[in-house]
């Protein structure tokens, strides 16, 4: 495995020093910038009208792609964040009312292909994924659930950038009939969940390995849990309305031989555009997500922040598919 990843982390280094001394009037290059806002003030509110709230998010995304001959070169990079904050003044106790975690969410992908023959439709290729957060996530104690963007009442760290991060490397072929589509497949590719944090790869709910004893303590845990597997990844990207909406998905799936090959992983992506005027668009993504070896906080509505808790008040997890949605006014530009 170790051997898959140096082959591919050379082909990718060396290709792309090669393309970026190369004319810049073979790569096509975009970025878009979206935000939300959502604002709330009373003075002095009538009894029962409701409090002060504050929400911040956006997302940011850019892509190059470059094609000259029979080398093509798909990069793209997204971070959607967003918080929120319910009230004014400070907490009982002391300390000023934090902001919750909405969102936070960092992918990038690079796809390097080279064509197996003048006008083929069939590319060799090396293909890179990664995903993590930028910013720390704290859980709440039982006395003040929720997710915080910063320590409360010592809360506890449950994640934070490259704890967990996710790494696909993988060789294999990549077809493209037209340039709305593209199917890659690798038979052979690895993926590498990394919890560089001890403390909360001691969790066991990342996907890194973790042994218990018979009182479900945690006895010892690994870092780094290295897999090997099959990897299909589809990307379709459409526009409609005379160009008006534009749709953009991207699917990865991955099998490992090494544990229960016939649970499949799932990461999929999709990004809605409308133009509303000149480079401002409405944007909405829905991001669905599925790994066999990471448990998800359970849902229930009944239950503070709605999330399902234990006896002891602690967040239930699970295996479970993970599921996103955000709403965004955006600027978009191509140079």
């Amino acid at each position: 495995m170790k051997r898959l990843f140096y082959l591919t982390t050379f082909l990718l280094l060396a290709v792309s020093s090669v393309i970026a001394q190369t004319d810049t009037s073979y790569w096509k290059r975009g970025a878009g910038l979206g935000a939300d806002f959502a604002q709330l003030l009373q003075l002095n509110p009538r009894a029962g009208a409701g409090q002060n709230r504050l929400g911040l998010g956006g997302a940011i995304n850019f892509f190059g792609n470059y094609k000259k001959g029979r080398v093509a070169w798909d990069n793209l990079g997204v971070w959607q964040f967003g918080v929120q904050r319910f009230g004014s003044g400070i907490l009982q106790g002391g300390g000023n009312i934090p902001f919750q975690k909405a969102i936070d969410e960092l992918r990038a992908s690079s796809k390097l292909g080279f064509q197996t023959t003048t006008n083929s439709k069939f590319f060799y290729a090396a293909d890179f994924n990664f995903l993590s957060q930028l910013t720390p996530t704290y859980q709440g104690p039982t006395s003040f659930p929720g997710l915080f963007l910063s320590n409360v009442r010592n809360s506890s760290l449950l994640s934070n950038f490259f704890a967990p991060g996710v790494i696909n490397l993988s060789l294999g072929v990549d077809y493209k009939p037209n340039d709305k589509f593209s199917f890659f497949y690798s038979p052979l590719g690895a993926k590498w969940v990394i919890v560089r944090d001890d403390d909360i790869a001691e969790l066991g709910v990342h996907g890194n390995p973790v042994t218990k004893n018979a009182a479900g303590i945690v006895t010892s845990f690994n870092n780094v849990d290295a897999q090997l597997g099959s990897l299909l990844r589809a990307k379709y990207a459409n526009k409609f309305m005379e160009g008006k909406l534009a749709y953009t998905s991207n699917l990865l799936l991955f099998s490992n031989y090494l544990r229960n090959p016939q649970n499949i992983d799932v990461d999929w992506s999709n990004n809605f555009d409308m133009t509303i005027f000149k480079n401002i668009k409405l944007g909405a993504t829905i991001n669905i997500f599925y790994d066999d070896d990471m448990r998800m906080q359970i849902t229930d509505y009944d239950f503070p922040n709605g999330v399902r808790l234990n006896n002891a008040g602690n967040p239930v997890t699970g295996k479970r598919v993970s599921v996103t949605q955000q709403l965004l006014l955006k600027y978009a530009v191509t140079f």
